[in-house]
């Protein structure tokens, strides 16, 4: 009897490794050109910092007195001009400077000459969760009214946080509560929210105004400058060029040791670059400036799993997910923390949860889809993969996932259209033509799998299992020498495959080879102990040496850990009557006859 086991590998895909868009669905509409444009359009302004001819960052701003302007520091911290411009570009303030700043919480005031309509200014203190409010401002340099509810108030510095999506160019712009007063000073959006400086903030830094100091020597101060060389780290870091966006992350940290993102963001350019270790250690330092900050959480507990401590990330991940139950990434990524642990259930259950959270989110069906493949609800799997699909017809690994579950329903001529369609998307996918070789052989065609595996192991010479189904495939059109060749090739690459070491005992037995056969059956049980089929095989050998003792106890362990297998009480049965015991021999053939009607005698 001969098997041949695909041991099929799988891919296995882990979001949030590394900073991250959020994958909710925010509850807001976006309103543009409307009545709220011209409520607001001397009020909210563009505000433009030019830093070369061509370039130039924008952002929002608002008139927080007839002559002043509230944003963010990171709007204007290069070293250029900046223009204050009404919502219509038809008025331009011309800046004098800076009146006060806050570097901790990214705020500055700026003199104007002329004036606006100034905002009120609302009571950050009395705002509630889950009150609705509004992000005035000028993203993708359109203006643009987003709402959403105001999700949580954090604890430590009172920040809040909104499931409003804003995105570049709103940071600085005014949130405003249902009676237009502004509650808050968009900041930026982390992994999953967007988060507001309290007005009570921004009051008290009006307290503070002084005497203008010039732009060009504020933009002087080392603090400042810290922005800058942040802003030229996130430039080189959306480049990949991580090595040199950590040189200007470590000359941000010099010139101000509490920035706190350049500490995260130095922990994801480390990380992507394979430190773990120390993108770890910069992650140590945001929770020891902020606790709170919770995204951080969910890019340590990355690191700790690229570094095989899935205990650890599950940890950070149960606290980002303490700090915000609705963290998306934070589920399913902790999902495949306990799948890495042996607990595939824990991890649908996690998977899931982040689906009901987003129920667009790509990843959490394809990784929901792998645990139930491991459970073996082939059925289940395919259903998640049909809907990552529908999501993202482009997702390469969902599509050889499913044919691998189609190939386990003996569905092959579906597993093979899934894993042309994966090739069509990537022709270097060795993943999808070892899957297809299994399907094409399992239909007849082995020519057309041994040439599948032929590319496998040219994409990858040390793809271990493509040897191995390729010896299968092989012993199949009686080429056994190739065989053998293709065992012991599997074997070097991989001396702790079981497969490996069956199948060649398989073709060992085929040339008759019988203690060849039983010395490779029993390195396969030694590697894993609950193979009936090794146990089955490795009697037949003994029998046709004469130790029928033997055979008798291999067939016992093998009927014992799968009962319904009709060969080990055949196999028994003829030892048996090679000793004589003719009465419990006829009642295993009996037994044999009763599991498959079809095994011959």
């Amino acid at each position: 009897m001969y098997s041949m086991n695909q041991g099929i590998r799988l891919f296995f895909a882990v979001l949030a490794l590394g900073l991250l868009f959020s994958c909710a669905s925010k509850h807001q509409k976006v309103i543009e050109n409307t009545s709220e444009f011209q409520k607001y359009r001397n009020s909210i302004v563009r505000v433009e910092n030019r830093y070369g001819f061509f370039s130039k960052g924008i952002g929002s701003g608002f008139f927080v007195e007839r002559n002043k302007v509230a944003t963010n520091i990171h709007v204007i911290a290069y070293p250029g001009r900046v223009y204050v411009k009404s919502a219509d570009k038809k008025t331009t303030w011309k800046v004098e400077g800076v009146v006060a700043y806050d570097v901790k919480n990214d705020l500055v005031i700026l003199k104007v000459v002329g004036k606006g309509e100034a905002l009120p200014l609302g009571n950050s203190d009395i705002v509630q969760e889950g009150e609705s409010v509004s992000v005035v401002g000028f993203p993708d340099e359109k203006f643009k009214v987003r709402d959403g509810p105001l999700y949580r108030i954090r604890n430590n510095d009172k920040w809040l946080q909104m499931e409003v999506d804003t995105a570049g160019g709103s940071s600085g712009g005014p949130v405003l509560n249902s009676k237009g007063q502004v509650v808050g000073i968009n900041k930026g959006v982390g992994d999953f929210y967007s988060y507001a400086i309290p007005s009570n903030i921004l009051k008290v830094l009006l307290t503070q105004s002084a005497s203008t100091e010039p732009l060009e020597q504020w933009h002087k101060r080392e603090l400042i400058r810290s922005y800058n060389y942040y802003h030229q780290a996130e430039k080189k870091d959306g480049k990949k060029y991580y090595d040199k966006a950590i040189a200007n992350l470590d000359e941000t940290i010099r010139l101000n040791p509490e920035f706190i993102r350049a500490y995260l963001k130095r922990g994801d350019a480390k990380s992507a670059l394979g430190d773990h270790e120390g993108a770890i250690s910069d992650y140590d330092k945001v929770i020891e400036l902020d606790p709170e900050y919770v995204d951080v959480y969910n890019h340590r507990g990355a690191a700790k799993w690229k570094l095989d401590d899935h205990k650890g990330a599950i940890n950070d991940y149960d606290r980002a997910i303490e700090l915000n139950p609705k963290h998306v990434d934070a589920y399913s990524n902790r999902g495949a923390a306990k799948w890495k642990l042996g607990d595939p259930k824990a991890a649908i259950k996690d998977y899931s949860k982040a689906i009901e959270l987003n129920p667009k989110y790509v990843v959490a069906y394809s990784n929901r889809g792998f645990a139930k493949l491991e459970l073996g609800d082939y059925k289940g799997a395919i259903n998640d993969y049909d809907r990552a699909i529908e999501l993202n017809p482009k997702h390469v690994n969902v599509y050889h996932n499913r044919g691998y579950a189609k190939y386990n329903l003996g569905d092959y001529k579906g597993a093979i259209a899934d894993c042309d369609k994966a090739i069509e998307l990537n022709s270097q996918n060795d993943i999808a033509y070892n899957i297809r070789g299994g399907a094409k052989s399992a239909l007849g065609d082995h020519e057309g799998a041994i040439s599948d595996y032929d590319r496998v192991i040219q994409l990858d010479p040390e793809f271990a299992m493509a040897y191995y189904n390729r010896g299968a495939v092989k012993q199949k059109l009686g080429d056994y020498k190739g065989a053998i060749s293709d065992c012991d090739k599997a074997i070097k690459l991989n001396p702790q495959s079981p497969t490996a070491y069956y199948n060649r005992g398989v073709v060992k037995q085929k040339l008759d080879d019988y203690q060849g056969a039983i010395e490779d059956y029993g390195k396969a049980i030694e590697l894993d102990p609950q193979d009936a089929a090794a146990y089955n095989n490795r009697g037949v050998a003994k029998r046709k040496l004469g130790d029928y003792e033997g055979a008798i106890s291999d067939c016992d362990k093998a009927i014992n850990l799968n009962p319904q297998e009709a060969a080990a009480y055949k196999n028994r049965a003829r030892a048996k009557e090679a000793l004589g015991q003719h009465d419990t021999a006829k009642a295993d053939f009996e037994k044999a006859k009763e599991l498959d009607a079809n095994i011959a005698k």
